[in-house]
């Protein structure tokens, strides 16, 4: 929970703001931008394999929860970019107009008027990101190797061995994987709703 609730906070944060500036400003190299973000959805974790490995051990982040907060709030780029991009699409421009003639910069525009009203892709895109994170295996198996620091999905083939299967401890480990999904769609249910009619119907 600690790992995969601290990232989402980070990379939704980073990707909400970058978002809002490929939305709604204009500058050289957006395109560039948007493509270089958009493609990281097509490079699979194992081509990343070496160089976040050695990355990870140059800062000395090997075997922390650290590394695997930095490994998490930098995957998954593409798909909330995506979704929170759309969503700032569909804000009208009338309304930052309003905000920066009554004197609001970029930021204090984002915070007190983008925000609330972008808050349900915001959301969509943070509980997405939650859950990929949740269910990550690969990175948290490669980059953690003490039991303690393990993250549910890889504390999963610690309980299955050659000779022997503890199932209760393996089922009890399904449980708690599946449990934050429902709980996560149960309270958030109304975000995924307003996010995927938004812009649906103008006027």
């Amino acid at each position: 929970m600690f790992v995969a609730g601290v990232s989402v906070i980070i990379s939704v944060v980073m990707i909400s703001m970058s978002a809002y500036v490929v939305a709604r400003l204009e500058f050289k190299g957006k395109t560039l931008v948007s493509i270089l973000l958009y493609s990281t959805m097509f490079i699979p974790a194992t081509a990343l394999t070496y160089p976040v490995y050695n990355l990870i051990n140059n800062l000395n982040l090997y075997d922390t929860r650290g590394a695997l907060i930095l490994i998490y709030s930098c995957s998954g780029i593409a798909i909330s970019f995506f979704v929170i991009k759309n969503y700032y699409d569909n804000i009208p421009r009338d309304l930052e107009e309003a905000a920066r003639i009554d004197g609001c910069g970029y930021v204090r525009t984002w915070v007190k008027v983008i925000f609330p009203i972008a808050r349900p892709g915001i959301m969509t895109a943070a509980v997405l990101a939650f859950l990929n994170n949740w269910n990550e295996y690969y990175w948290a198996s490669l980059v953690l190797i003490t039991r303690e620091k393990l993250t549910v999905p890889s504390l999963l083939s610690t309980f299955t061995t050659a000779f022997n299967t503890n199932y209760n401890g393996l089922f009890s480990a399904m449980v708690v994987i599946i449990l934050p999904p429902i709980l996560l769609y149960c309270i958030f249910s109304k975000f995924f709703i307003e996010a995927l009619s938004g812009g649906a119907v103008k006027g």
